[in-house]
């Protein structure tokens, strides 16, 4: 990523975090905390260093949407900081298989975080994927994020973390329904995918995935979708979190998968 861009997204992360704790939104303690990761992660090597302390004084809870991916693993790690981390799992065997459970079963373990699997019906996704009435990722997207939103206010929790890293600058917090707080962390923090890998692979952990879950490999029988995959990819390398080698592979991935 430019520098100059990297700047211009923390700045306005930073003016976002100070318009929400003057309108009494966010807490001194969570307001200071994550002013500080921002203030830190102009210089990876010292944020870096700050992220891997320990630091086991109690911390409001939040909830974490994890996947088991690159992004959210990062995010939950980064979260440490700040807060309590409960790494919540939607899980469903139409996007989700066992190897990939067991994954996220170590990888929790290896954050030390508390988590859970939380079921969700998508068979109606599915449906619509097989009949190539549309590409499933919007509508499984939402149906997970009211899963974790859900989850949250039942538990009175009042933060979520996503590892979105497209939401930059006034788009990486914003304020649900019910006072809920949703922080896009690496967006917020204006981090690269490998970035992310870079973190993770401090704490010995490296994650390869595919490119695609099994409801997208169902959806990209019909070609059309796989041009709107292709266009997500694209957006994700001009917005310069990932670099144009890995977005070749994951669209060579695409175009070519079985």
């Amino acid at each position: 990523m430019y520098p100059e861009v990297r700047d211009i997204r923390l700045k306005i992360s930073m003016k976002n975090l100070e318009n929400f704790y003057s309108s009494g939104v966010l807490e001194p303690q969570i307001y200071n905390k994550l002013k500080l990761l921002l203030s830190l992660s102009r210089d990876f090597k010292k944020f870096l260093k700050y992220i891997l302390e320990e630091d086991n004084g109690e911390k409001e809870r939040t909830v974490v949407a994890f996947s088991g991916g690159v992004d959210s693993t990062a995010s939950a790690l980064i979260s440490k900081k700040v807060f309590h981390v409960v790494g919540v799992t939607i899980y469903s065997p139409i996007i989700m298989e066992k190897k990939d459970k067991d994954k996220i079963s170590y990888l929790v373990e290896k954050l030390g975080i508390t988590h859970r699997f939380i079921e969700v019906d998508l068979e109606d996704i599915k449906l619509g994927a097989l009949e190539g009435r549309y590409h499933p990722c919007g509508r499984c997207h939402k149906r997970i994020e009211k899963c974790i939103l859900n989850y949250a206010r039942v538990e009175d929790i009042r933060y979520v973390v996503y590892g979105d890293m497209l939401s930059t600058g006034y788009l990486s917090i914003v304020k649900e329904d019910d006072d809920i707080i949703r922080i896009n962390m690496p967006s917020f923090l204006s981090l690269t995918k490998n970035q992310c890998r870079e973190i993770l692979e401090s704490i010995g952990i490296e994650i390869k995935q595919r490119y695609t879950c099994p409801l997208l490999r169902i959806a990209h029988r019909y070609e059309r979708n796989k041009k709107f995959t292709i266009q997500r990819i694209l957006r994700e390398v001009r917005a310069q979190v990932v670099d144009s080698k890995e977005g070749l592979k994951n669209i060579l991935e695409v175009l070519y998968q079985h």
